[in-house]
């Protein structure tokens, strides 16, 4: 009979702390937002490691995550960003001769 009270309490005790959390969250951030930072998008390299496009106000930047150590690679150009079309393939040269 104890064990089966002890059972129930602990899970009132989940259920309060999870509507605390929830009643506190919104003062626990309120230092953190940062509304000029934003992941854009994340594309995996490998398992371990991870590059993503990050917005910071209006410029973007590439960072390298995961293995040994995180690696801002630079800010990227909004000229540089490819485009959405598809490009034709380059024309394939024919082959040189060899000179006699």
């Amino acid at each position: 009979m104890t064990c089966i009270v002890a059972f129930a309490v602990v899970i009132g005790l989940i259920f309060l702390c999870r509507y605390g959390l929830k009643f506190l969250e919104p003062y626990l951030l309120r230092g953190r937002q940062t509304p000029n930072l934003a992941v854009v998008e994340s594309v995996a390299v490998d398992q371990r490691r991870r590059v993503s496009v990050i917005r910071y106000g209006q410029k973007k930047g590439l960072i390298l995550t995961g293995g040994g150590n995180d690696v801002f690679m630079g800010w990227v150009d909004g000229a540089e960003a490819p485009s959405t079309t598809p490009q034709p393939a380059p024309a394939v040269l024919p082959p040189i001769p060899p000179h006699s």
